[in-house]
């Protein structure tokens, strides 16, 4: 498991490297840089219907920072295939974070859900995905702009909805009507729940 957490930090900061000379300001680019047409779109509805989220991202384009969203093609280390998404934070030997990669294996939310990405019980859950790791996850990160800025997912034995990630993640869910999270991993999405029954 560290083994490839660390390869897919290595990809990743190979991937952040290539952007990491100009700041996302200067380039005149969004918090979140998205080249995936279904990722795009997913980062669209939220900005268009939750305002915790636009304040959010101009709070990341002013700290000159940044969230790379990719899936899992687009990168060269390891990642796990049997894992929805992953963000991770590429610090430098200060601690110091610029750059959240996040990565999200639509294949697999595809797989599990047997619905085309146009469904909406398909986007809706990739809209939960992408919230828990950006809005739960990156945005904590970039606006500390250092490590320290972690935003856990449940402990051991914790509640979910105790836990930092998913309170964020409810924050956004319910200004867009995704429902309340209320515990943790695949059965919080729809289309999972209705795969394994």
């Amino acid at each position: 498991m560290r083994n490839s957490i660390v390869g897919l930090l290595v990809a990743a900061a190979i991937v952040a490297a290539g952007l990491a000379s100009v700041s996302a300001q200067e380039r005149g680019e969004p918090a979140i840089v998205v080249t995936h047409p279904v990722l795009a779109a997913s980062v669209d509805r939220l900005a268009a219907e939750s305002s915790s989220w636009r304040d959010a991202m101009a709070a990341v384009v002013a700290s000159r920072r940044r969230t790379v969203l990719l899936t899992p093609d687009k990168v060269s280390g390891t990642f796990d295939s049997e894992k929805l998404a992953q963000a991770l934070a590429i610090a430098d030997d200060q601690a110091r974070v610029d750059t959240v990669v996040v990565v999200i294996n639509i294949e697999l939310l595809q797989r599990l859900s047997g619905l085309p990405v146009e469904a909406a019980q398909f986007k809706d859950d990739l809209d939960r995905i992408v919230v828990h790791e950006i809005y739960g996850h990156a945005v904590p990160y970039l606006l500390a702009g250092h490590l320290s800025g972690e935003c856990a997912d449940p402990a051991s034995g914790q509640a979910a909805t105790d836990a930092c990630s998913i309170k964020r993640e409810n924050e956004i869910r319910k200004e867009v009507g995704l429902g309340r999270r209320l515990e943790y991993g695949r059965n919080s999405l729809s289309i999972a729940r209705r795969h394994w029954q």
